[in-house]
């Protein structure tokens, strides 16, 4: 007869397994992997837990690598003029950040902070590269996906700034038609007491 209380702790192991599976199967760089595929990458992931207000990654510093959130929420900050932060973005579980890192190691342009406890998935360059030298293969499947997911972002962000641009130069010409409208209003006759 098998033992219930080991039986139950087998099992969830198990299910986080299959847990994480899930989890990153949504997300787009290995939304194509099969299981054994999976297993591959598997042991090269970090599980990393955050505390409320501790800096998973600080503005400026060297990007090593990508994180999924697992639990909890992310504020993705800007240093802005005078140092005050930006709010950029509020992250949950399922999303991710710094993927850029995982091509190269240029600073990071933003921090990303625990704004409560948070549970999150480590992706470093290092072991995606070793990842493509054991199995190139999956690792060309990562990179190529990889490079799809930031050419998406890349295009969605040439239309927000062309959607930008496009309304400041209405916004011009509106100011322009105002200042021409004011300059040929005639002017006003002072009153005499």
């Amino acid at each position: 007869m098998a033992d219930p209380f080991w039986g139950r702790i087998l099992n969830r192991q198990a299910e986080k397994k299959e847990s994480l599976f899930d989890v990153l199967r949504r997300i787009p760089i290995f939304q194509d992997f099969n299981h054994r595929e999976f297993a591959k990458i598997e042991d090269i992931l970090h599980r990393r837990s955050f505390a409320l207000g501790e800096a998973i990654v600080r503005q400026g510093d060297a990007g090593v690598g990508m994180y999924i959130i697992l639990s909890g929420q992310v504020q993705i900050l800007h240093a802005g003029e005078g140092g005050q932060p930006i709010r950029l973005a509020t992250l949950g579980p399922g999303d991710f950040f710094g993927e850029q890192a995982l091509l190269d190691e240029s600073p990071r342009t933003a921090s990303a902070v625990a704004s409560e406890p948070c549970q999150a998935i480590g992706f470093f360059r290092p072991d995606m590269l070793e990842l493509i030298d054991r199995n190139p293969r999956t690792g060309l499947k990562v990179v190529m996906r990889l490079s799809q997911m930031i050419s998406m972002r890349l295009r969605q962000t040439n239309r927000l700034l062309k959607e930008a641009r496009d309304r400041a130069t209405a916004a011009e010409r509106q100011l322009a038609a105002n200042n021409a409208l004011a300059a040929d209003a005639p002017a006003s006759t002072p009153r005499q007491a």
